[in-house]
């Protein structure tokens, strides 16, 4: 028997609220979440591994919408660094790599890519992802197409390299004098970064944060 109009009218409306609940019901990316970043890098502390000693990250912090990637020092064997993955609300450690910086470290004293967790604040991943699409949002054509023109991570690095080249190249830190023994200590908040932004026909900007993620400069690229 055939059904009427008025059931399959009804099927319809009710696979209609279905689909706008699914896509209601979608969480927030772990990168847009503050209090989950926060709560993932108390989780990282916590770890066993690290009871009674502060992890130190080695170089760069990978944050995505929904993992996070560090590399960490292993508290028992400085020469030794451990990959460490957040998904799902758990930590894995997926690798370990010889840390040949490690070596370099009495030559180098306090200047060099490490370092203490604590110092890192998570939550403001969350900062710099809402920064950027904030501006992606005033560049025509930048979020043209959600699947592929989104923000694919913030990286964190444990020195300001961009500030360090500037005073290489005769930029505004540039006329500090000769670095001393503790010249890096500026530089030792780290830096957080994106990728550009791109545009219609091509045209990209760059976007750079200061360390509470803000957007500290914002131009087109010529």
């Amino acid at each position: 028997m055939r059904r009427s109009a008025l059931a399959r009218c009804r099927c319809v409306a009710v696979a209609t609220l279905a689909l706008a609940a699914i896509g209601c019901s979608q969480p927030t990316p772990l990168m847009a979440d503050a209090a989950a970043l926060a709560q993932a890098r108390r989780a990282l502390a916590a770890l066993p591994e690290f009871a009674g000693r502060a992890p130190h990250v080695h170089a760069v912090a990978l944050f995505h919408d929904d993992d996070i990637e560090i590399a960490i020092i292993d508290p028992g064997d400085a020469q030794t660094l451990h990959t460490y993955r957040y998904l799902r609300g758990r930590w894995q450690r997926e690798g370990a790599m010889g840390h040949s910086c490690a070596q370099m470290r009495g030559a180098l004293g306090a200047n060099n890519d490490d370092m203490t967790l604590e110092r890192i604040d998570f939550a403001t991943a969350a900062r710099v992802r809402a920064n950027w699409y904030a501006k992606a949002r005033s560049v025509p054509g930048a979020l043209a197409d959600p699947q592929y023109d989104r923000l694919s991570g913030v990286w964190f690095y444990t020195r300001d390299h961009r500030r360090l080249a500037e005073r290489g190249n005769g930029g505004p830190d540039s006329d500090r004098g000769a670095p001393g023994p503790n010249a890096d200590r500026d530089d030792d908040r780290g830096e957080w970064s994106t990728g550009p932004i791109s545009g219609q026909d091509g045209i990209g900007y760059r976007i750079e944060f200061a360390i509470d993620g803000s957007v500290r400069r914002f131009e087109r690229l010529r």
